[in-house]
């Protein structure tokens, strides 16, 4: 009997130690949390990347286009300048164009942003300068004629465009590129547009190239061969356009 008294008591104590064990461990949580919380707290995390320039204020509203805009202009802005080759500026078209791979050897950089207008482009036309291109080809109008703007108003700013980087880089050549041809209900005002480019780019001493014509069929349209929307290039496409524009690219033959 002796011994079985001293057996539970022993389990007694024992079981009375655990308790007391558990009631620590669990009071000891709080104190851990907070512990991990304060280390968390006194690590300094990176700022969140900052708009390196201003949205479009017309460009307010489409959250899309603001995001990417925002995406492709941060992404610009981690460039290293090109010093020389070739900068392509402009919308989707250009944006889906594997510029590298279409020119080899060439020296190229992609700065085109879906979705963007020639406004857009005034307000980050400087991250081109800052690349210090030795040649700027651009394309832009086609978004600005979906959006309401007349052939008017986008050679107006196309034209503002061209008097800014006459300026930032007087001895970088430019050229202007027509818009391409897309749904039929567009052909005239494209047609008016590309008009009013060619006489843009000769006011402010840049090239015109017309690529307008080799893209348009039945009179009015994209040449469905090179497209899948009426709008966009496929693989096609681009092959077909760095082919016109291949001289002009490599050798400054722009005519």
């Amino acid at each position: 009997m002796g011994v079985m008294s001293r057996r539970l008591g022993w389990i007694a104590g024992l079981v009375t130690l655990t308790g007391a064990l558990a009631l620590t461990a669990a009071a000891q949580v709080p104190d851990a949390r907070n512990e991990i919380a304060t280390r968390l707290a006194a690590i300094e995390l990176p700022a969140p990347r900052q708009d390196v320039v201003p949205t479009p204020a017309a460009y307010v509203g489409n959250d899309w286009l603001t995001n990417h805009y925002r995406e492709r202009t941060i992404i610009f802005s981690d460039y290293q300048p090109l010093n020389g080759g070739v900068a392509f500026v402009g919308d989707s078209i250009t944006e889906g164009g594997d510029w590298a791979a279409l020119f080899p050897g060439v020296a190229t950089r992609n700065y085109g942003i879906g979705g963007d207008r020639a406004e857009g482009l005034l307000v980050r036309y400087g991250q081109v300068v800052d690349a210090k291109p030795g040649r700027i080809l651009l394309l832009i109008g086609t978004n600005d004629l979906a959006n309401g703007q007349s052939p008017a108003e986008i050679a107006d700013h196309v034209g503002q465009l061209l008097a800014l980087w006459k300026t930032a880089l007087p001895d970088t050549p430019v050229v202007v590129q027509s818009v391409l041809p897309r749904q039929p209900e567009f052909d005239a005002r494209v047609r008016d547009l590309n008009t009013r480019l060619q006489a843009a780019a000769a006011e402010h001493g840049a090239a015109y190239v017309d690529i307008h014509t080799t893209f348009v069929v039945q009179g009015d349209r994209l040449d469905p061969a090179v497209t899948e929307d009426d709008l966009h290039l496929t693989a096609p496409g681009y092959a077909r356009w760095a082919a016109l524009i291949d001289g002009c690219v490599r050798e400054g033959d722009c005519g």
